[in-house]
């Protein structure tokens, strides 16, 4: 966890910006406490919750901030998240952003990153994401949303999960807005043994009820974007969807701008 509270303490636009930093404790008698009272920017809320996604609703509650995302203990953020966040919620129109896909491991090494692609809402809805390589995912730890769409949220019904919490927040958001893409690292998931993602049957299985049924249109697109032959991508252009309306926020060398 301090690994958790200093990558948000150390923001390159901590001071110039206003920081809400709520870490929810599910009552514990350890040490936690305590070291969340050396960051005066966090604020703790310490009571008995049934999961990890019951104290996440009760966080979200809270949360008054424009723009808005959740860490879990041991993920970080880059030093200059907020930067970059700022930046591309300021574009017209963005409701909700994602990063880099990147991964560290227990030494804060990055040990593996990827660029996101343009999403589709409906492969948000269909559970397209949680097919495996080579489809990517969605992190949480480098995904962000305004505040507008979190009072949109049923935190009521996120509170109930145990593995899958974070994609019925993708299926959700995604029935209100286009997921962007932003060409840039934002947060690091901390990879190590006996995590609870690793069980991915078990979070298929609790996520599946809420995933839509792909149309045939949805499946062809879906192969034609991550698998397809190159020579077969031709003639089966015009049977797959029309290109996403989800933007991406690309950097250079010397600014930024969407594409």
């Amino acid at each position: 966890m301090p690994d958790t509270l200093e990558s948000v303490a150390a923001q390159s636009m901590v001071g110039s910006i206003e920081v809400e930093h709520l870490v929810m404790d599910g009552a514990s008698t350890d040490a936690t406490r305590e070291v969340v009272g050396r960051y005066p920017h966090a604020q703790i809320f310490s009571s008995p919750d049934r999961s990890m996604y019951d104290a996440l609703a009760k966080g979200l509650r809270l949360a008054s901030g424009e723009v808005i995302g959740y860490l879990n203990a041991g993920d970080i953020l880059h030093p200059r998240a907020f930067e970059v966040l700022a930046e591309v919620f300021s574009s017209p129109g963005v409701d909700w952003a994602t990063g880099f896909s990147a991964l560290v491991n227990d030494r804060l090494q990055v040990i593996a990153a990827w660029k996101p692609p343009r999403y589709r809402r409906e492969f948000v809805r269909n559970g397209t994401y949680l097919s495996g390589h080579p489809v990517p995912g969605i992190m949480q730890e480098a995904t962000f949303w305004s505040g507008r769409v979190n009072s949109q949220l049923d935190l009521e019904k996120l509170a109930g999960f145990r593995l899958a919490g974070d994609y019925f927040l993708w299926i959700q958001l995604a029935g209100l807005v286009p997921l962007h893409s932003i060409e840039s690292l934002i947060g690091f998931f901390r990879v190590h043994g006996g995590q609870m993602s690793e069980d991915r049957m078990a979070y298929r299985s609790e996520i599946e009820p809420f995933l839509r049924t792909p149309t045939l249109r949805e499946k062809l697109t879906a192969y034609w974007e991550f698998r397809c032959n190159p020579l077969l991508r031709g003639p089966l252009f015009n049977f797959v969807l029309p290109p996403s309306a989800a933007r991406i926020f690309r950097y250079d060398a010397g600014t930024w701008a969407p594409r």
